[in-house]
């Protein structure tokens, strides 16, 4: 114990005020009831209380960093100002610290009650002595043989906990100790009951989103309120350039905060996000100021912004992008609310990959009906060729019919020519004899009946001729007949294939439309 170098008269040190044993515990029992969800908030709930129900100058608690040391995470009390101003707010408390890294080391009460040893003795009881207090104590709360906090008392009179009732007051304390784990358990109770609703909270909005741009606006909007985060923000992956980049948003954290997230870009392994990004996790920071490689980490410091959590948005495997979450208030994450945002983020992920899925299939499905209406109108085109082909079929088989029977007609004038050839020729050869018999004057008769047995004979060769050529003619009009019929037989049936394949169009019509329907 400390003695102190320049006494205090009697007469101006306050009497020690009355005991208040069973309004304090009542008030603590209260303010664990109300307030507590956290180990720090227990801690909090009884310093606060016990100060303001005892009437005390300083309350404080000091809470693990992780690293073995305890940093100032609440204060409070009418002598807070004067020792906050003579006090670094980022210098720690460890085992080698004065008066508190004693009680830490040695896991139980240490108790001042004279002026400080000396300069740098205990920096946090030397700034609370000149402030006024004369009492002041370091409590370790101890837990399971682990210390989850150390808390600090301060007065300018006498400290109700120790002097002649000091072995109660310590019976007091270990029985808070004990007030605040019930209250912790039936914490964690209800913050599980209460991740249960704001995880079904998400599934229903999330599941009415119809796009998804439509289910990250709820999602992020949905979390924040459900979880009592202040804000919340999406950062969508940009494959080119391998980066995320700030897509939208819920709530609010300052407007300068927010201007440095909407020019704000992440790196994979960088920052909150980048690190969700690259551990394909959820990721934790008790107080962002700390994240030294994130750029909102200045801004965050000056608006206020405290805890924050992010996690990775994952589809088909792939990371798309990320989601973030900041409060104003310094938390302690549980492992029941961070499996809840686990929870959440798997539920997110499996939302937005059916939604891609739905919008791949309609892709699909209009382009589908785009390719059958090409088919179809295809199909017609093709339909009325063939319906062009099978008239102008027709014509022709009528034309070849005409022009077969026009052969024939011609066929019978070549054999009546030809019959007259074969009289004229019979009586030329008549004259020829008759002017024979009549000698010198049927001489010139003779000539020309020689004449014109020659034109008869030419006739009837000529005749042969044009009477071959119409016979080569109608046999080729019979195989252009027979062509044409059998071109109009494969029309036919290239007709009924066209109908088959224009019912086979209809049907994968009717299959598209549905899967637009079923979407």
């Amino acid at each position: 114990m400390w003695r102190r170098t320049d006494p205090v008269p009697v007469s101006s040190t306050p009497p020690p005020p009355t005991p208040r044993d069973i309004e304090t515990l009542e008030a603590v029992v209260a303010a664990l009831d109300a307030s507590v969800r956290t180990q720090l908030d227990a801690h909090v709930a009884v310093v606060r209380t016990i100060t303001e129900t005892n009437g005390l100058d300083y309350g404080a608690v000091w809470a693990p960093t992780g690293s073995g040391a305890f940093t100032l995470a609440h204060e409070t009390g009418p002598l807070a100002p004067a020792i906050r101003a003579g006090w670094r707010q980022d210098l720690p408390l460890t085992e080698s610290a004065g008066m508190g890294g004693r009680a830490l080391r040695e896991r139980r009460t240490v108790h001042m009650d004279s002026a400080p040893a000396g300069r740098g003795s205990c920096v946090r009881w030397e700034n609370a002595w000149a402030a006024g207090a004369r009492e002041g104590c370091f409590i370790p709360a101890v837990d399971g043989g682990r210390v989850t906090a150390v808390l600090e008392y301060h007065h300018r009179g006498r400290l109700p906990f120790f002097g002649a009732r000091r072995e109660k007051w310590e019976a007091i304390h270990r029985l808070l100790d004990h007030m605040r784990a019930a209250a912790l358990a039936t914490a964690a109770v209800r913050e599980t009951v209460d991740d249960r609703a704001a995880v079904t909270a998400v599934v229903t909005s999330v599941g009415e989103a119809a796009d998804e741009a439509a289910a990250l606006q709820t999602a992020l909007e949905t979390v924040r309120a459900a979880f009592g985060w202040d804000y919340g923000s999406f950062w969508a992956l940009d494959d080119a350039e391998r980066l995320l980049r700030f897509r939208t948003e819920s709530g609010t954290a300052g407007e300068e905060f927010r201007r440095v997230t909407l020019t704000a870009t992440f790196a994979e392994g960088v920052g909150l996000s980048g690190r969700a990004w690259r551990e394909r996790d959820l990721v934790f920071v008790r107080d962002l100021a700390e994240v030294t490689d994130c750029v909102r980490a200045p801004a965050a410091h000056r608006a206020g912004v405290r805890s924050g959590v992010c996690f990775p948005i994952t589809v088909g495997g792939e990371v798309i992008g990320t989601m973030d979450f900041f409060t104003t208030d310094t938390i302690e994450l549980s492992e029941s609310r961070a499996d809840a945002l686990r929870t959440v983020q798997r539920l997110v992920s499996q939302r937005l990959d059916a939604l891609r899925r739905a919008e791949a299939d309609a892709q699909r499905s209009r382009e589908l009906l785009d390719s059958v209406d090409r088919l179809r109108s295809a199909a017609a085109a093709a339909g009325e060729v063939a319906d062009s082909a099978v008239t102008q079929a027709s014509a022709m088989t009528t034309e070849v019919a005409t022009l077969t029977e026009s052969s024939t007609s011609i066929g019978e004038v070549i054999r009546i020519i030809s019959g007259i050839a074969d009289q004229t020729n019979l009586l030329a050869l008549n004259a020829t004899i008759e002017a024979a018999r009549a000698g010198e004057l049927g001489r010139g008769f003779a000539v020309v009946a020689s004449e014109v047995k020659d034109l008869a004979r030419e006739t009837a060769a000529a005749t042969q001729r044009v009477s071959d050529q119409i016979a080569g003619i109608q046999a080729s009009s019979e195989q252009v007949t027979a062509g044409i019929h059998a071109t109009s037989e494969v029309i036919g049936r290239l007709d009924a294939v066209q109908a088959r394949i224009t019912d086979v169009l209809e049907e994968q019509v009717r299959m598209a439309r549905a899967i637009r329907t079923d979407r």
